[in-house]
């Protein structure tokens, strides 16, 4: 299926002491982190619908290479006119990704679970898939099947919400509470910075108290803080060409990937002795760096990160993916998960160096 993204950011932030899209998350502003949100999962043709203060959206969005339409009449419409506007720019596409502006933690996993459902739907006459998390309705709504020429045509009440209401619909339960967390007024936006937090990396005296408490032998901390410190140098330099990352999370996960590595499945374990103690994130990207199983939708994520670094150092050496296998060439016969990993981190690696310029 061909997936587009749009994203209405066009409005005055009327209710918030501050312009939301510029507002800053983890360093970075909203608007950026929105659209990135739908990059990481796997959503690569995405509108944004400016309006307020649009000279200065553009000079954000501009670097990220999305398509940017005006509207020029935001003081005095809807949203529901900021997104037939979007719509009338995207060509087709058989699924359509919506997002305000505003809500930027979606978790690349919803977006990606998401596009397996709608794989399913085929001809079955849904138009409008629509996130849930416990009983409440999140982001973000997909329109399909004609679902966004109801939308350009609705005359309805309700504006955007009312045409959504008019088409078939199908919930899909979420987990994912980052699809719920708008910033309406001040109290939202700073439970949003709450909820980023939870997001990020920790330093490295809190690597070390967790080394300790681990026991993990100096030989494994030092492959660790090789493979943190290679994670972070790719993420600085994706970062300097438009990505949403967290440096503090791709150098910690690295170092900390290892945690648990006497232990039998020891990325789970990791995952868990990390969760007990409340590193959501770190926890993360722990339990999924034993390998690529699949290629990811993007190589801008940080426990992608973590992984391909992991994939890059022998102890403490940097070395091919190549190099980092020469065990596993050795045997007559190769493991076929072990030459998908080798050709999956390949593509990363090509994606890297499409992205940066540079070679890794």
């Amino acid at each position: 299926m061909r997936y587009k993204g749009l994203i209405a950011a066009a409005g005055r932030s009327s209710r918030m002491d501050g312009f939301k899209p510029l507002m800053r998350l983890n360093g970075f502003p909203m608007i950026q982190m929105t659209v990135q949100s739908l990059r990481n999962g796997g959503i690569e043709d995405i509108t944004v619908v400016t309006g307020c203060r649009a000279q200065e959206m553009e000079e954000v969005l501009r670097p990220l290479h999305v398509r940017i339409v005006e509207n020029r009449e935001f003081a005095s419409t809807d949203m529901l006119a900021s997104v037939r506007m979007g719509l009338l720019q995207i060509r087709d596409a058989d699924a359509v990704f919506f997002l305000p502006g505003d809500v930027p933690l979606v978790a690349p996993r919803s977006i990606q679970k998401m596009k397996e459902r709608l794989s399913k739907a085929g001809s079955s006459g849904l138009q409008v898939l629509q996130p849930v998390v416990g009983e409440r309705e999140a982001h973000p709504p997909v329109l399909l099947n004609g679902g966004a020429d109801i939308v350009l045509a609705y005359q309805g009440e309700g504006g955007l919400r009312g045409a959504f209401n008019s088409m078939r619909m199908e919930q899909m339960e979420f987990l994912d509470t980052g699809a719920l967390a708008d910033a309406d007024v001040r109290a939202d936006f700073e439970r949003l910075l709450d909820y980023a937090k939870k997001k990020r990396g920790v330093s490295l005296s809190v690597c070390e108290e967790l080394y300790k408490e681990a026991g993990l032998l100096e030989h494994i901390r030092k492959h660790g803080k090789a493979v943190g410190d290679l994670a972070a140098s790719m993420a600085e330099r994706l970062i300097a060409h438009g990505a949403c990352l967290d440096v503090e999370l791709c150098r910690s996960g690295g170092y900390l990937h290892d945690l648990c590595k006497l232990s039998k499945e020891h990325e789970a374990a990791g995952g868990i002795f990390l969760r007990e103690r409340g590193y959501e994130a770190l926890a993360e990207v722990v339990e999924r760096h034993k390998g690529f199983f699949e290629k990811p939708a993007t190589v801008c994520e940080e426990w992608v990160l973590v992984c391909l670094a992991d994939k890059l150092v022998q102890e403490e050496q940097r070395v091919t993916v190549e190099e980092r296998y020469q065990k596993a060439f050795g045997h007559a016969s190769i493991k076929p998960w072990i030459v998908k990993n080798i050709t999956i981190c390949k593509a990363l690696i090509r994606e890297f160096e499409v992205i940066t310029g540079e070679r890794l």
